[in-house]
């Protein structure tokens, strides 16, 4: 709850600077004022005018502790820019490894049914990361190493699904 009030106090700074910014630019001129509505209207109006809004720089400044908090106290915020639902469950097994002597071992059709969303899941996999490597740039160094981290990951899940489904059609 308390991640939610800085992100709203961070907001209100934001559109208070950019309120004062625009005063600050109509001051200047009515031609900067509408300047400002242009992209990157408001970078070119500081660079020539820095001191015509000392006080809209400040607010704009308190948002970056603002956010922040926000990432910080917010329990969801930075695991969600961490990773993705597929990273989650790219090491869950198709069916449970470990049977207990007072559970009863899954069924074959559920197993089959479990091999079957394994793939499933590891289509959507293969397609998010067809995507990736398409918009990836050759330049982009960290970029490349991410991907290859994450198509090896893909393989090894791909070679243990394939595993398991020959483990069941042979048992068929």
């Amino acid at each position: 709850m308390a991640g939610y009030i800085f992100l709203i106090i961070g907001g209100l700074c934001a559109i208070i600077g950019r309120i004062l910014l625009i005063s600050a630019a109509f001051g200047v001129s009515v031609w900067w004022g509408l300047g400002v509505f242009l992209p990157f209207g408001p970078l070119l109006f500081r660079l020539n005018y820095p001191d015509a809004a000392p006080l809209s720089f400040k607010f704009r400044l308190a948002v970056l502790p603002c956010f922040f908090m926000f990432f910080l106290l917010e329990p969801s915020g930075l695991s969600t820019l961490h990773g993705s639902d597929i990273f989650k469950s790219a090491h869950a097994p198709a069916a449970p490894a470990n049977h207990y002597a007072t559970e009863k071992a899954p069924s074959l059709e559920q197993q089959c049914v479990a091999n079957t969303r394994e793939f499933e899941r590891l289509k959507a996999w293969s397609e998010a990361l067809r995507l990736k490597k398409r918009d990836l740039l050759h330049s982009d160094v960290q970029g490349n190493l991410a991907y290859d981290a994450e198509l090896a990951q893909y393989e090894s899940a791909l070679a243990k699904a394939t595993a398991d489904k020959q483990t069941l059609f042979n048992s068929k």
